[in-house]
């Protein structure tokens, strides 16, 4: 692993410790802010390949099936997408 993407890790790791430490309303709260980060920082295929391997479970080749794209394009978008969200979780962890 990378040492920024294990720094990456590392600090989603204790923020989602402490988020655990909170009361439900923060976390829900935290949940809307990040599906709607997620709607407006995305393009609409990262969204949607996302949406559907973590949201409904899917596998790449579903997805791939379901979108009537490659299952290349499918990887393609998570990977960039992932990337996006871990950027700007790395950018508003910094601002704790």
């Amino acid at each position: 692993m990378s040492g920024e993407r294990q720094y990456d890790h590392c600090a989603y790791e204790s923020y989602i410790r402490d988020l655990g430490q909170e009361d439900s309303t923060l976390r829900a709260a935290f949940r809307t802010a990040f599906f709607e980060a997620m709607r407006s920082e995305l393009t609409a295929r990262q969204y949607e390949v996302l949406r559907l391997e973590t949201v409904e479970g899917m596998n790449g080749k579903e997805v791939a099936a379901r979108l009537g794209i490659t299952q290349s394009a499918v990887s393609r978008h998570k990977s960039r997408g992932m990337k996006r969200l871990r950027s700007l979780l790395s950018y508003n962890l910094e601002l704790l």
